[in-house]
């Protein structure tokens, strides 16, 4: 069943959306200085303490977000071919942006990605009032989102807020019976990240049952079939560019599922197990860190395919199979930020004020230790 239209208003789930968003940079921020202020303080050593300087100084353009950086200012050429597994839409935004008087590419790709993860957090708190999953879910999954134990990825230079932004506005659309409209979101996804390309299990589904359901609204089958190929279009413009390059279509993939990035496919079972026994002997901490993280998602998911309509649930199946299946669990945390059903599924089920306050405290205090790990250079994000 469709969610009925005309439910609140807009400026609502702005208001709604400030209070996360302001906090869940304050924790980061705080983080942030914190670590700043214990490397300068003990003035670590070795390789890990260069690593922890260099991603301290870096500050929210440590990680990936120098890889944007990079590509934004000096474009894929001048990058390095290690930076074709970055998706160009981001680092495209910033680029533009930075045009700008007074902008720089660093403040760009921060601007940029601010923005959208307020827009995402806006977005969310629309769809899931619509979807009619119970009194305050809308509000505490804005919560649930801005402080999941990754969502420092959303204030830093990183394209996870733009990804949530154009998959939510997708999902929006399709429950909406809009498809066509959501096809723009759809293929600027696949031109996002590698994983929007997901959003094709999602748009299947709802094209699904809008025939199921007869066919019933103001939707036609042709706009049905554009919206699920919407987000493999996306990604095919970017193998297509990278092929006339370089000669090799799937480069972007082979450079990413190379032994010294993600790997190939590997049996999600042996790696839990692996990376469980790793964080019991305290050896790898930021790899083994990523096991307990696994086991929640999957529970969450489990819940999820009792309480939400099927397109939530099998992307997120969908999202967890890819991030699981990797030799190793980095970035777990990532994907499931950016599959937001997860969210929305911990906001559903912390129905009883104590367990709220619970959840949440816990779950800021995980984002705060996190940040920590990242801006210290020990763990992945």
């Amino acid at each position: 069943m469709l969610p009925r239209r005309g439910e609140g208003h807009w400026l609502d789930s702005a208001r709604a959306a400030v209070l996360p968003f302001l906090v869940a940079r304050a924790v980061v921020i705080g983080a942030l200085v914190f670590t700043t202020f214990l490397v300068d303080t003990l003035h670590p050593g070795g390789r890990a303490g260069l690593r922890a300087i260099g991603t301290t100084r870096s500050g929210l353009m440590a990680w990936d977000a120098a890889w944007y950086e990079r590509i934004a200012s000096l474009g894929y050429a001048r990058a390095g071919r290690q930076s074709l597994r970055f998706f160009p839409l981001y680092p495209l935004l910033g680029r533009y942006l930075s045009f700008l008087p007074g902008l720089g590419v660093k403040v760009a790709l921060l601007l940029v990605a601010n923005l959208c993860s307020f827009a995402a957090l806006l977005l969310l708190h629309r769809l899931v009032g619509r979807e009619h999953l119970g009194k305050g879910t809308d509000t505490r999954s804005l919560w649930v989102l801005s402080l999941w134990p990754a969502a420092f990825v959303l204030v830093m230079g990183y394209s996870e807020g733009l990804l949530l932004l154009l998959s939510l506005a997708a999902f929006y659309l399709w429950r909406s019976d809009q498809p066509l409209w959501a096809v723009l979101p759809a293929f600027l996804a696949g031109l996002a990240r590698p994983v929007g390309l997901l959003l094709v299990v999602p748009a299947l589904v709802e094209a699904v049952r809008w025939h199921r359901a007869g066919r019933r609204g103001r939707s036609h089958p042709a706009s049905w079939a554009a919206a699920i190929l919407a987000a493999p279009a996306g990604t095919a413009t970017y193998l297509g560019w990278v092929a006339e390059r370089y000669g090799d279509f799937f480069l972007p993939f082979s450079l990413q599922t190379s032994p010294r990035r993600r790997g190939l496919a590997a049996d999600p079972f042996v790696t839990l197990y692996d990376d469980g026994r790793d964080l019991l002997a305290g050896h790898h901490l930021g790899t083994a860190l990523h096991a307990p993280f696994l086991v929640a998602f999957v529970l969450l998911a489990l819940y999820l395919f009792a309480r939400l309509p099927a397109s939530y649930c099998w992307y997120t199946a969908a999202t967890l199979i890819v991030a699981a299946t990797a030799p190793n669990l980095a970035s777990l945390e990532r994907y499931g930020l950016a599959c937001f059903p997860l969210s929305v599924a911990l906001g559903r089920l912390i129905t009883r004020r104590p367990a709220e306050r619970v959840v949440l405290a816990g779950l800021a205090a995980l984002l705060f230790a996190l940040s920590c790990l990242a801006f210290a250079g020990l763990y992945v994000p």
